[in-house]
């Protein structure tokens, strides 16, 4: 059983239909397209182009094509070379990240405010020392504070200098996505060693159904020439811009993510690519954005399960989070759901660590214990082996129960395996006395004084100042271009 606890949420009848579906609606239907450029190459490559109407159709022997040169194989490497995650991950794990793109920032004491810079250098300094956390993302530094028109590339060049992990970048404007590229590559040593190792993956995305604007179809075209790893994207809302259903709402998502997939490496052949579908559901009492509804959780495996089983492609979702506002028992209830569902679903990475208020607000304290929430949604994945050492054959055979000097306490079996049962560092496992003893400290507590104890120990991570220098002159240079200064 070891590594294969997962989830089947769909028949072997049911994915193909899904499949079948699916390509008949590239096929058939199509997207559009808003960049010329990308147009042409791939008019080049067999695709049926209307330039005029900026609309593609694929064929089947297109998308088959495209689909075999997924590699098989392939790591996202890290500015440290600490934390390099090879795909698929060599123990049937998942891999996890923070949250991207939130707006604001929930502070130590409970304040809530746009991201200053200041947190985007705490905030990496605390995913440095998160062992359960594998790569991060960029959190929205507030235009109040940095150059409005390059918030994307300031924030990258403050995580080349400070991420020891992986780094996955989300570009606010379609000018700003070469001078990302090119931040990456300087921190690296140039466009050819990015293209070896690359530190940095892009996020794309689709945006009416079926359509990518021209920031998105940049974002695809320039990664695809300097060979930069994509996780292209869907964030469908049930019953706004997808049919209301959780399953109508997940084929789209996957439609859309599988139409940029295969762009990609009909552009870049063997291009790493990971498939990310995120999807919301609207509330139809409110109408507000959520995130945790549960049956959009069922369809987020539907949307796994079409990848990795459907097209051995890598898969990536939400594995945690919340539409609460706060810490509260809200919060925690939907977010421990939907990683308990989502650990067991065959998704390659689970995202949204230290995110609240559907993903608008990062929060320090609540990114530590995702941090152990994680632990345990790994340790459930992972399984248990069922074998006679397991049982511990050889000792209830030999009937233990005729010595009464015996306990399983002191036994050799124990002895080897007493290690084994998952221990979250800041659960309470020493019962009433004991906690009362060391203050009666909650989990929050408990969070909020690691949070101090690493803000006040050395940073774990950093460049070299020349390093430092040529990132700094590189955002300089692009942030003097893109706000025409």
């Amino acid at each position: 059983m070891v590594g294969r606890v997962k989830y089947n949420v769909m028949t072997a009848e049911e994915l193909q239909h899904m499949k079948n579906r699916m390509e008949q609606l590239l096929i058939e239907r199509g997207i559009h397209l808003d960049h010329d450029e990308m147009l042409e190459a791939l008019a080049e490559k067999g695709c049926i182009v209307d330039m005029e109407a900026k609309d593609l159709k694929f064929t089947k022997e297109i998308i088959d094509k495209a689909i075999a040169e997924v590699p098989a194989e392939f790591t996202l490497y890290s500015p440290s070379g600490k934390y390099d995650l090879k795909f698929p991950n060599p123990t049937g794990d998942f891999y996890t990240r923070t949250n991207t793109g939130a707006p604001n920032y929930r502070t130590i004491d409970n304040q809530t405010h746009y991201v200053k810079p200041e947190e985007v250098d705490e905030w990496y300094k605390i995913t440095n020392v998160m062992d359960q956390l594998d790569f991060v993302t960029l959190p929205s530094t507030s235009g109040e504070y940095v150059d409005e028109a390059a918030v994307d590339v300031w924030t990258l060049a403050e995580a080349l200098k400070h991420s020891a992990k992986h780094i996955w970048v989300q570009p606010y404007e379609a000018d700003n996505v070469k001078y990302l590229i090119d931040l990456a590559a300087t921190s690296v040593g140039g466009a050819d060693k990015l293209r070896e190792k690359p530190v940095i993956s892009m996020i794309s995305c689709s945006v009416p159904c079926l359509t990518y604007k021209h920031m998105d179809a940049e974002i695809l075209y320039r990664s695809a020439l300097a060979g930069v790893p994509v996780q292209p994207c869907s964030l469908p809302t049930a019953g706004a811009n997808t049919p209301v259903t959780a399953v109508g709402t997940a084929f789209m998502a996957c439609a859309e993510v599988f139409a940029q997939i295969v762009m990609l490496e009909l552009l870049c052949p063997g291009l790493p690519v990971i498939a990310t579908p995120l999807l919301f559901s609207m509330d139809m009492m409110s109408t507000y954005t959520l995130q945790s509804n549960t049956e959009i959780t069922a369809a987020r495996l539907v949307a796994m399960e079409l990848f990795e089983e459907g097209y051995n492609i890598p898969a990536h979702s939400y594995g945690t989070g919340t539409d609460s506002l706060t810490l509260d028992a809200q919060n925690f209830i939907e977010r421990t759901n939907l990683i308990d569902a989502m650990a067991m679903s065959s998704a390659s990475v689970l995202g949204g660590a230290g995110q609240l208020e559907t993903a608008k607000t990062i929060s320090p304290v609540q990114l530590i214990i995702d941090n152990e929430i994680f632990g345990i949604a790994r340790r459930l994945r992972r399984g248990l082996a069922v074998d006679d050492e397991a049982f511990d054959w050889d000792e209830v055979l030999a009937g233990i129960d005729k010595d009464p000097s015996f306990s399983f306490l002191m036994s050799e079996h124990t002895m080897r395996h007493y290690e084994e049962p998952h221990r979250p560092d800041m659960f309470n496992r020493d019962g009433l006395v004991q906690w009362e003893r060391a203050g009666s400290k909650t989990l929050t507590q408990k969070a909020e004084e690691k949070f101090y104890q690493i803000m006040e120990s050395d940073d774990v991570y950093s460049v070299d100042a020349d390093m430092a220098a040529a990132i700094d002159k590189v955002r300089d240079e692009a942030t003097k271009a893109l706000s025409g200064k």
